[in-house]
């Protein structure tokens, strides 16, 4: 089962439209499911920084967040999400303060939702087993082999037959 993924996974997380995040990363499922990992740790990383700005009523770099998780949740194909994000930036935009802190409290409301569902996808996926293999492949690709016994024997065997 590890590696298959199915859009029937993808019921439990109602803001993603899997066939255009699919779709978006050309049907490479490795790409997509470092996508949904890269934008889960974003969103998880800045919901406290949204929080924050919400209670100090601090908006600086409010703008830069929502762009940012835009065009994410955009890729992934959680177009709900990024209609959120475009519609807090046009309140920002317009200067209505007293909309911003509103709308800015049911946007935190709903990307908390999202991450939680993007977590249970994201377990459901077992990505942990896919990235942990993808880095034992890739620290094997970058182990020195001329440092093993074997090699060396090997390359002495050439050198005295003059191969090398």
């Amino acid at each position: 089962m590890r590696g298959i993924v199915t859009p029937d996974m993808f019921e439990c997380i109602p803001e993603i439209d899997f066939n255009v995040g699919y779709r978006y990363f050309l049907g490479n499922m490795e790409n997509y499911k470092q996508a949904l990992l890269s934008t889960l740790k974003s969103t998880k990383a800045k919901l406290p920084i949204l929080q924050s700005m919400l209670q100090s009523e601090e908006f600086e770099g409010l703008r830069t967040i929502t762009q940012t998780l835009r065009r994410m949740c955009g890729n992934i194909g959680a177009n709900v999400i990024a209609e959120l994000s475009y519609q807090l930036e046009v309140t920002i935009l317009n200067e209505h303060n007293t909309r911003l802190k509103d709308e800015l409290g049911d946007y935190i409301g709903s990307l908390t939702e999202f991450s939680e569902h993007l977590e249970q996808l994201l377990k459901n996926m077992d990505i942990s087993n896919t990235v942990k293999y993808e880095e034992e492949q890739v620290s094997f690709g970058n182990y020195d082999f001329t440092k093993t016994k074997e090699s060396i024997k090997l390359s002495t065997n050439l050198l005295d037959r003059k191969i090398i």
